[in-house]
């Protein structure tokens, strides 16, 4: 009895086992059938930056002592001038902003009289070329040119407002020697309204000065022989325009408010009253005198009758 009760358990074992083993060969036959879709990637959308137009900003090229200066009409977006003398490796960089309107110069040489010089001027927008002057001009000096001086000076100051005192941020200076005619690239002021030059010759300067909100303001220095603090530059605001305030619509007038109104006044009530009885007492007058020549007139007209009427012996009913 015992040995058939363990021949039964090891036969449900059995069944059981081949029943699993079932299930996992349906399972592996489903999973080798399914598709598997694939999931789409995200498509990113890139918005195209528009090329900047070529156009002409650079004309009126001219050799100043020991460098050539050139006038940029910017009547777009900003741009970045790059200039160079002699060797693309001698270049600077000027900003000129959006509609304005300067004088850029490239770096300084020593050059004799009747010496060719080439130099290049090139404009960049959003780092693309728009416009390139490349050339080469003849020195042209008196018969005893006088070198210009080292580089050497550094000018430094405040911006501030000409109102509270309180230092301006962002504005701009340009830099012009008097005596060589060199114009230096713009400097701006930082968030502590200060600014700094670059090294310029030891001369007498015109300083423009603009910032946002501000007045443009131009002053001139004294001959700076070293590098030198100025004193505070304070530009005024400009001013805002107001809207000028309209002038009331006048309120049409009751009479019957007239007639009350004149109750709360009694010399103007008695003044009026006085004028209304004058100019009744008048009509009237007027009236009496028009009726007594009413009825002289009828009496003439009557009497003519009569006089018509016992003439030619008729005698009236």
């Amino acid at each position: 009895m015992i040995k058939r009760d363990k021949t039964l358990i090891a036969l449900t074992f059995i069944v059981i086992f081949a029943f699993i083993c079932e299930l996992s060969t349906i399972a592996v036959a489903d999973n080798s059938t399914a598709t598997v879709t694939p999931m789409a990637e995200p498509t990113l959308t890139v918005t195209p930056v528009p090329t900047p137009a070529a156009r002409d900003v650079f004309s009126s090229p001219k050799w100043e002592t020991d460098h050539v200066a050139i006038t940029v009409k910017n009547a777009g977006a900003p741009i970045v001038v790059v200039s160079w003398i002699d060797s693309p490796l001698k270049n600077a960089t000027t900003s000129v902003g959006a509609g304005e309107t300067m004088v850029v110069t490239t770096p300084s040489i020593q050059a004799e009289n009747g010496q060719i010089v080439s130099f290049g001027f090139e404009a960049y927008e959003n780092g693309v070329i728009i416009d390139s002057y490349n050339t080469t001009i003849t020195v042209m000096m008196g018969p005893t040119p006088t070198p210009a001086p080292v580089e050497s000076v550094i000018v430094s100051g405040l911006v501030v407002d000409a109102d509270n005192g309180t230092p301006i941020v962002g504005a701009s200076l340009i830099f012009r020697s008097i005596t060589y005619e060199k114009a230096y690239p713009a400097v701006t002021t930082g968030s502590d309204g200060l600014y700094t030059s670059p090294k310029m010759y030891p001369d007498s300067y015109m300083i423009k000065i603009t910032a946002s909100g501000y007045q443009p303001a131009q002053m001139v220095t004294e001959k700076i022989t070293g590098d030198t603090m100025l004193d505070n530059i304070p530009l005024k605001r400009l001013a805002v325009a107001q809207t000028p305030t309209p002038a009331p619509s006048p309120t049409p007038v009751n009479p019957i408010d007239s007639w009350i109104s004149l109750l709360y006044s009694p010399a103007l009530c008695v003044g009026t009253i006085s004028s209304l009885i004058a100019v009744i007492a008048g009509s009237i007058g007027i009236y009496e005198w028009l009726e007594r020549r009413r009825l002289a007139r009828q009496k003439e007209e009557a009497d003519r009758d009569d006089k018509k009427d016992s003439m030619g012996g008729i005698k009236k009913p």
